[in-house]
Order: C-alpha cells, then sequence, then structure tokens
C-alpha cells in the first residue's frame, strides 16, 4: 500500500511538471510568435527560382537569377510576402518597365488582398510612366492618392530606377533614383487614421515589369526624417468628391418628406379649426345654458304672474287690489333678478379680466351684505397664497357661492355666515357655512337652485359638497383644479387630466361615448345624517 501511494504521489509531481511544462512552453512560443510577427527582420530577398516567400495575386509571376518577373498586362497584379503585422519598415527595390503606360511600384501593410486593380487595404508607392511622376496613395477597395511628384527626366521604360519606402506611424516617404542620370526625386505622406500594419508586396498596373535587389529593414522616426526632409511638402490624400445630392432617388425623397410636411401641416390646420369651433360651440352652449337657467326662467314668472293678473281681471270676479299688488310686487322682483342677471352676465363677457377672478371674496361678501343687510354677520376669509382663475372658474365660483348666499339667508333663519376662499398650489376651494337650522337632505329637497349649483360645478370639473343636519346648520363646499395661465402648461396638465382614471379620455378608451352619461348623485356620509352630492361620471 506505501508503495503505490509513494507511485502515485511520484505520478503526481511527474504530470504537474509536464503540464507546467507545456504552459511554459506554449507562452514562450505565443512570445515568439508575437515578437517575431510585429518585428520587421533585416533581410533581403534571394530571389531564387523556385522560392516560396511569395504570395501571388493575379499575374504571371517568374521569380529567377534575383529578378522578380510580371510578363502580365493585367491590372493590378500583386506579389506579398512578410506579416500581418509589420509596421514600421523601409522597403527598398529597383525596379524597371517593360511596356508603356503603366504603373508599378511596391504596396505595404496590405490587409485583406483581393484580385483587382484596388482591391485591398494599403498604400501603394509607385512610378507612373504617362506622366513621368511618383504618386503615394491609399487603397481601401477604392483609390486616393495625394498629387504626384514629377520625376526629373521622366519615368521611361528599360532604366532600372532605385525606390526606397519608409513608413513610420502614419507617416511615409519615399525617394527614386534614376540608376542612369541619377536625378533624384523625393514625396512624403501623411494620413489620419491609418492602416497601422500588413503585409508588403510588388504591384503592377497595365503592363509588366521587373525588380530586383528587394530588401527591408525596420525604420525609426529619423529614417522617416532623412527622406521627408527633401520633400516640398508633406502631401495628403484628396478627398474624391462624391455624387451630387440632387440625385432622382434624393430628389423624391425630398419631394415626398415635402409632401408629407405640407399634409401634416393642412391637418395641424384642420384640427386647430375644428377645435377652435368645438370650443366656440361649448361656450355657446354654456351661455344657452346659464341664460335658461337665469333670466329665461324669470321672464317665464313674470310671464305667468302677469298672466294670473290678466285672467283674475278678465273673469269679472271681485278684485282684490292686495292680491294683485302681491302678484305686482313677485314680478317685480323676478324683473329685478333678471337684469342682475343680465347685468352680471354682460360684465363677465365684457371683459376678458373682469375684476371677480381676483375679488370672489369680496363680491360674495358683497352680495351677503346687500341681501341681508345689517341682519347677519357676515364674515370672509382667504388662506393661501390668491392665484388667477380662469374665466370660467371664477364665474362658476361666483354664482355658485352668490345661490349658496341666497339660498341660507332666505331659508336657514341664519345669524352668522362665513365664507372661506382657500388656495394652494394645484387648486382652489370656496365653503359657504352658516349657522341657520339647516335641513334632512333627500332627493326630494334637491330645488332648482341646487341642480343649478350642480351643473355649474360639473362644468368646471368641480366637486360639490352639501353637508347639512337639521339644528347644526349649513355647509357649502366648491373644489376645483387650478388650470395654469401658460400655454404649454395648461396643454400638459390637461393631457394628465385626460389620461387620468378620472378623466374623460380614460372612459372613452373603455366605452363608447354614446353610452357615457352625467348624473347628479348624493350618498350619505359615514355618519349617517350628513349627505354630500356631486357630479359624477358613470357608464
Amino acid at each position: 500500500m506505501k508503495a503505490m501511494f509513494a507511485d502515485t504521489r511520484l505520478f503526481q509531481r511527474w504530470l504537474l511538471v509536464a503540464a507546467t511544462g507545456a504552459v511554459a512552453a506554449f507562452i514562450a512560443f505565443w512570445v515568439y510568435r508575437t515578437y517575431a510577427g510585429n518585428t520587421v527582420p533585416f533581410h533581403t530577398y534571394a530571389l531564387q527560382t523556385g522560392g516560396k516567400d511569395w504570395t501571388p495575386i493575379g499575374g504571371d509571376w517568374i521569380i529567377t537569377n534575383g529578378v522578380v518577373v510580371n510578363n502580365s498586362p493585367e491590372r493590378g497584379a500583386k506579389l506579398l510576402t512578410g506579416s500581418d503585422y509589420w509596421q514600421n519598415l523601409t522597403f527598398t527595390t529597383e525596379m524597371k518597365f517593360t511596356g508603356t503606360n503603366a504603373d508599378m511600384g511596391v504596396i505595404i501593410r496590405v490587409n485583406v488582398p483581393r484580385q483587382g486593380a484596388d482591391s485591398y487595404n494599403g498604400y501603394y508607392i509607385g512610378l507612373r510612366t504617362l506622366d513621368g511622376t511618383i504618386v503615394v496613395g491609399r487603397s481601401d477597395f477604392g483609390w486616393r492618392e495625394a498629387p504626384p511628384v514629377h520625376v526629373p527626366g521622366g519615368v521611361v521604360s528599360n532604366v532600372w530606377y532605385r525606390l526606397r519606402v519608409t513608413a513610420y506611424g502614419c507617416n511615409i516617404a519615399a525617394s527614386v533614383q534614376n540608376s542612369v542620370t541619377l536625378q533624384t526625386a523625393w514625396i512624403a505622406f501623411r494620413e489620419s487614421g491609418c492602416v497601422s500594419s500588413g503585409r508588403i508586396g510588388l504591384r503592377s498596373l497595365n503592363a509588366g515589369g521587373m525588380w530586383r535587389n528587394i530588401s527591408i529593414a525596420p525604420a525609426t522616426w529619423n529614417d522617416y526624417l532623412q527622406l521627408s526632409q527633401h520633400a516640398t511638402a508633406v502631401e495628403y490624400p484628396e478627398i474624391v468628391p462624391g455624387p451630387p445630392w440632387w440625385t432622382p432617388v434624393h430628389a423624391g425623397i425630398l419631394f415626398g418628406g415635402l409632401l408629407a410636411f405640407l399634409l401634416l401641416l393642412q391637418l395641424v390646420y384642420f384640427r386647430i379649426q375644428q377645435w377652435k369651433a368645438y370650443t366656440i360651440t361649448r361656450e355657446r352652449e354654456r351661455l344657452a345654458h346659464d341664460i335658461h337657467d337665469t333670466m329665461a326662467q324669470s321672464f317665464a314668472g313674470i310671464g305667468y304672474q302677469i298672466q294670473g293678473i290678466y285672467h283674475h281681471m278678465r273673469c269679472g270676479g271681485p278684485v282684490d287690489s292686495a292680491e294683485i299688488a302681491d302678484q305686482l310686487h313677485v314680478a317685480y322682483q323676478l324683473v329685478h333678478r333678471c337684469h342682475e342677471e343680465a347685468s352680471r352676465t354682460i360684465a363677465m363677457l365684457g371683459s376678458s379680466l373682469p375684476l371677480t377672478r381676483q375679488n370672489i371674496l369680496d363680491a360674495l361678501k358683497e352680495t351677503a351684505t346687500k341681501i341681508a343687510g345689517e341682519r347677519i354677520k357676515v364674515v370672509a376669509q382667504s388662506h393661501g397664497t390668491s392665484a388667477p382663475l380662469n374665466l370660467r372658474l371664477a364665474d362658476a365660483l361666483l354664482h355658485i357661492g352668490r345661490e349658496a348666499i341666497v339660498n341660507a339667508v332666505d331659508h336657514s333663519g341664519l345669524s352668522t355666515l362665513e365664507i372661506v376662499l382657500s388656495y394652494n398650489k394645484t387648486s382652489v376651494e370656496l365653503a359657504i357655512k352658516d349657522n341657520g337650522c339647516g335641513f334632512e337632505f333627500s332627493q326630494k329637497t334637491i330645488g332648482f337652485g341646487i341642480l343649478g349649483m350642480q351643473k355649474r360645478a360639473r362644468d368646471v370639473g368641480a366637486t360639490l359638497q352639501i353637508l347639512s343636519r337639521p339644528g347644526m346648520g349649513t355647509r357649502v363646499k366648491v373644489s376645483a383644479g387650478i388650470h395654469p395661465e401658460n400655454l404649454i402648461a395648461r396643454i400638459v396638465a390637461g393631457i394628465r387630466r385626460a389620461l387620468s382614471p378620472s378623466g374623460i379620455a380614460f372612459h372613452l378608451l373603455r366605452k363608447p361615448l354614446s353610452r357615457l352619461s352625467f348624473r347628479d348623485a348624493y350618498q350619505p356620509s359615514p355618519d349617517g345624517s350628513r349627505y354630500c352630492f356631486g357630479a359624477i361620471i358613470r357608464t
């Protein structure tokens, strides 16, 4: 057992040593490959027959006796070598044209090469026989070049030219020398967002060519400066202008967008007109209801009184002057009330900012004093910071308050009347309280005045409550939200109210409009003796 245990321990140690060695070897191999791949060596290519360092992409390439020959006039034939990770290097070669009207040179930092003239991502530095220049540019399956530099004596066939290219970072410099006349030209190039690494190679266009004495070496900044200092200027790739924007497709899109915008403006205009017409219609309906609830019914009462006097006198019976006087007095009171209502309506419509918007409390106190005189004590209080109210809300509060005051003075036998107007940030509350006899509320006790108060509260989205108990007085309270004066704030507030669970929009989404109705309801308060009623929405 001990021997087996010792053998197991020994096996585990050897296994651990082997695993550690394998991991160390893998790390060393990875570091070597990375370092070797990123580092440009000092290397001169032998260029012997059967060399396997080069990979052709298109063309008809032959390597023999120290010379690389391309016998194909193909556009953009390439012969590549090196590592995808080579960065800063100096590439030197001699080359000779074997045809005319052609380009030939070297390519550096080549990535994703394909067959075709500019089917790779990298840089090309070469000579052009057509205009006798040295050119440098960027190929990314398209072509952008810097302004070419003229070579002294031009570029001719069957003459060897020595080309030296140094790339450091995003900077490229090159020189070309005629081996016969020793005339030299230099060019410098820079591109922001450049290709940082890639393979090297040879490239010809439209005619064959020959290359010899090919070598590479790592480059430094000083190597770049030695070449670029002779260049007239550092060139940048020219940005080729794209097609004009007024293509048929773009023109169609622009026309369609303009047409859609005009249609949208037309729709908005029609919607605004509809909203305007709807608002005017609603305001007319409100005025019609107000006139019907006040002046029309007063006129009807006047007509009944006069008709009664007329029939009484036509019947030929005994004429009681006291009875006729009473009927005329009632008719006079109705005329006086109708005149007051007409005056208030005209005053409300005659100004866009009536005084009652700021002085509701004073107006109600004045109403109570005029009706009751010195018989009762009127206490008016205001709480909170007053805020301007919109016209409809101020009108509703004023009419509800006046109706409550008239009912209290005429029916409750009060001695003290309290009028309290309370403001907070989002709502206003008006309370009319008396110490009169009170009443037992029931559906039968709802008269014309109470129905009118309910309707006015409902029209402005307010909550109306009447709390009363025999011997304990009556309290009328109406609460309503304050609509912001700013247009944007009003729109936002309106949307929030409409989408709230109690808003009209919420119910419209659940039921058709034809199934919505309004009802004035009353319900007992928790103590069983007080009653509260107001405007609610039911489906």
